[in-house]
């Protein structure tokens, strides 16, 4: 006889014999969804079904750690697939696991070790796992699971007691394998696994029509994907760093023209919110979902990621990262990697090339970076204050690694801002060294953001086919970003390409499913320019807490539409606010054509806006 070590999961479903009394044939279909889930699980750590009859399974793994994980990620998938059945249905299984010497003969494995993973699937509850003394010995470091000590249970049949654990806490979001070993065989199954699945359609907002809320459907031709918030797992104090890799791997991500990536802003919406993951992906119109934790400590990063399939709620692939801070950015690389892996994308020699390229060596920078990043998102600090702090960020961030290209190219906007908001003493010299710093950032790294802001200081300068040029190339680089689509639709307005913006903005939409209060923004200074007066006012209806300058485009639209008294009205809203302004300054934009000027400070002229 053969002996050896091994580590035996056997599971066993409950209720079966009532469901089959029910209705056998629904039954057995029944149990063959769970069981294919079960076996899926099984292969996919590594392990080998060896046994089982009727309702039950038994397999063996070379791993006790790997088994664990199996279990858990068992139990995890079929709660998901139970939720969409009626509760007297629903068909839950018992496992239990143990670790022990086992006799081999003609590929079965016998003995105690089998037996007494047998007994303790019997002591566990229905979705539950149960697991001797030897193998909790083996797994009991793993993070985020909890064990209920049993103590000593005599087991039917099994001489010696056997010392058992109830696990606790159980969900596959809280247990980790190892990457997957993926060979071109593997690869070609999980293209051919996508391409099984009927595609799923995607809900765009039309904002069109002009008496009407209507929609429609449009089919994504690339695996979609939305990466959710990461949690942050440390102080509070450090939301920053966690929300900043996470928009960091979707900007990663959205290099790939292979995939169909949602916004950040979008994703960041479901923050904070227990949704299920299935309900995430439908109100997203994606197919997968990226989920996980970070925790940031003064010399480590542990990062908690997992790839769900948001149509069945399955795992297709998960890893947890514990590095040295420094191997941030190692780590984005890994994530990006295995999502572009995992999910077939076919991949360019570019995007493969950029995808390897770090911006910086230096966490300190990254950190500062970060922080001058957040300001951006956060509405109250749209004032010179908050665009000093970003300022300061921005340039210690550059302090710490003079070669930081997207430090420069942030900055480069910080004066940017400056200038449109009329923050600085001088706007011109402000556009200058913004234009410095972009092209500095664009010396070091040939990076989308680079081009982006080159791009947005040359429209502002006037220099439109430059602006145009740079906006396309930062485009190609980057061809899944909204915010970038959105942006440059100003660009066309100001450029005298309103029909192209609007085109630009529907498409950023697409993307950006929650998308931020500037996009319907930047749509009715488009819709105005091509004469759709009613939709560019239906479009600032639909920004909640609207800024004050939104209320120029209303009123001059409404003004064009000969409500001359409503134009008014609103106009002397928007002068409370703001008394200074006039159509002196709004006409010192640079347009490429000056009848788009004209057609613009004549509906401000008929609103009532004053000269001077």
């Amino acid at each position: 006889m053969q002996r050896r070590l091994v580590t035996i999961l056997a599971t066993d479903a409950v209720g079966y014999s009532r469901l089959i009394a029910r209705d056998e044939d629904a039954a057995l279909a029944l149990f063959k969804e769970h069981a294919a889930i079960i076996e899926e699980r099984i292969r996919i750590h590594e392990g080998r079904v060896f046994g089982g009859a009727g309702d039950s399974l038994i397999a063996e793994f070379p791993s006790p750690v790997e088994a664990m994980r199996c279990a858990v990620e068992i139990q995890d998938q079929l709660a998901h697939l139970d939720e969409k059945l009626d509760e007297d249905w629903r068909m839950r299984f018992r496992v239990g696991l143990n670790l022990g010497d086992a006799v081999v003969e003609q590929g079965n494995l016998y003995g105690e070790a089998v037996n007494v993973a047998a007994r303790l699937e019997g002591l566990s509850e229905p979705g539950g796992i149960c697991v001797s003394g030897t193998l909790y010995e083996q797994v009991k470091h793993l993070p985020n699971i909890g064990f209920q000590d049993l103590g000593s249970r005599k087991l039917k049949n099994i001489p010696t007691p056997v010392h058992a654990y109830s696990v606790k806490g159980i969900s596959a979001a809280t247990v980790h394998r190892r990457p997957m070993r993926w060979s071109w065989a593997a690869a070609a199954a999980a293209l051919l696994a996508i391409v099984a699945i009927p595609v799923g359609w995607i809900y765009v907002p039309e904002m069109a029509a002009s008496n009407t809320s209507s929609s429609q459907l449009q089919p994504p031709s690339q695996p979609s994907i939305a990466i959710l918030p990461l949690d942050n797992l440390s102080d509070p104090a450090h939301e920053y760093f966690s929300e900043g890799l996470t928009n960091d791997i979707t900007s990663d991500l959205s290099k790939f023209s292979g995939l169909f990536v949602i916004a950040y802003n979008s994703a960041s919406t479901f923050k904070g919110k227990p949704t299920k993951v299935q309900d995430i992906g439908t109100a997203l119109g994606v197919r997968y979902v990226l989920e996980g934790t970070v925790q940031k400590t003064p010399e480590r990063l542990r990062i908690n990621a997992q790839l769900i399939n948001a149509e069945t709620g399955f795992h297709v692939w998960a890893e947890r990262y514990d590095r040295t801070l420094g191997d941030t950015f190692t780590v984005q690389e890994d994530i990006t990697r295995s999502i572009v892996t995992a999910l077939a994308v076919k991949v360019t020699a570019a995007e493969e090339q950029r995808s390897r390229r770090k911006l910086t060596e230096s966490m300190d920078a990254y950190d500062y970076y970060l922080k001058g990043k957040a300001i951006w998102s956060d509405p109250d600090k749209v004032t010179p204050e908050g665009n000093e702090e970003a300022r300061q960020l921005f340039e210690t961030a550059i302090k710490l690694d003079p070669a930081y290209s997207s430090a420069y190219a942030e900055l480069s906007y910080v004066h940017v801002r400056a200038y449109q908001n009329g923050w600085s003493p001088d706007g011109k010299a402000s556009l200058r060294e913004a234009k410095r710093l972009a092209e500095k950032a664009l010396s070091l790294n040939d990076d989308f953001s680079s081009h982006w802001y080159l791009a947005i200081v040359a429209w502002n300068q006037g220099e439109f086919d430059k602006s145009l040029r740079e906006y396309e190339t930062a485009r190609q680089i980057n061809p899944n970003d909204p915010d970038l689509a959105a942006d440059m639709a100003e660009a066309l307005v100001y450029g005298g390409e309103p029909e192209k913006a609007i085109e630009q903005i529907r498409g950023a939409m697409l993307r950006n499913r929650f998308y931020p209060f500037w996009y319907p923004w930047n749509y009715a200074r488009a819709l105005y320019m091509v004469g759709r007066y009613q939709e560019a006012i239906d479009a600032i209806a639909t920004m909640t807490a609207p800024p004050n300058d939104v209320r120029l485009i209303t009123a001059a639209s409404e003004a064009q539409l000969g409500h001359i008294a409503k134009a008014r009205a609103i106009m002397a809203e928007f002068s409370k606010i703001d008394p200074d302004w006039s159509i002196e300054q709004s006409a010192a934009y640079y347009y490429r054509r000056d009848s788009d000027r004209q057609h613009w400070v004549d509906g401000l002229r008929k609103a009532g806006l004053k000269e001077k």
